[in-house]
């Protein structure tokens, strides 16, 4: 059953994207981490996986979240989503068209990230169930890509649409509380939790500036 907005968690946190590369298993270490932190959204991104062992993580990743209630969201793979019992699928701006990705997978819940007002419109249209936008604050791995989009963009997103958007880009849980001054329902961030060691104490930081 997809999640209404109420019961959509403030808090998304984003896969390093390595584990093609280290081997190491850091989504498992920070999903079984996850498990004493309450509910978060967690967005398996892992570009450089292949389909099979992308869907082989998914399946073992689940049931590791679903301790803490946490939703399970698969990067543009809404194929893998579905088959490991995932809860949704978010979608890159450009990805293939969001309205198919709901027609084919009507069950899952559906995010997009979006980098503008347009696209944010255009998401929602589809029947997209919450929005990613950014960068918001600036933030190294996206410096090529030109300047960040800053809070009056942010807000002005979030005015526009309203489906609950998540701020992303250089979010720290002090920035958090002005994202959600500018009306987004939530913040997403990749590298503060990365070091699965310290993931219940930097989720309890960002919670701490982040409505219950």
């Amino acid at each position: 059953m997809i999640a209404n907005r109420q019961s959509l968690p403030r808090l998304c946190i984003v896969s390093g994207g390595g584990e093609h590369a280290d081997m190491k298993g850091s989504a498992l270490r920070q999903a079984s981490a996850l498990g004493h932190s309450g509910a978060v959204m967690y967005q398996l991104r892992e570009k450089g996986l292949l389909g099979g062992r992308l869907y082989e993580l998914a399946c073992r990743l689940k049931p590791l979240l679903a301790r803490s209630g946490s939703l399970l969201q698969i990067n543009d793979r809404a194929d893998i989503a579905q088959a490991s019992g995932a809860d949704g699928v978010h979608l890159p701006e450009s990805s293939c068209p969001a309205v198919t990705i709901r027609k084919a997978f009507p069950l899952l819940l559906a995010g997009q990230s979006v980098h503008s007002v347009r696209a944010a419109r255009e998401a929602e249209k589809s029947g997209i169930h919450y929005l990613l936008f950014g960068p918001v604050f600036p933030t190294p791995s996206k410096e090529r890509f030109g300047p960040p989009q800053g809070l009056e963009n942010l807000e002005k997103v979030c005015r526009t649409v309203s489906i609950p958007v998540y701020a992303l880009g250089g979010v720290t849980p002090e920035r958090a509380l002005a994202c959600i001054e500018c009306g987004a329902w939530g913040v997403a961030a990749l590298a503060p939790f990365l070091d699965a060691g310290s993931l219940p104490v930097t989720v309890e930081s960002y919670r701490s500036y982040l409505p219950t």
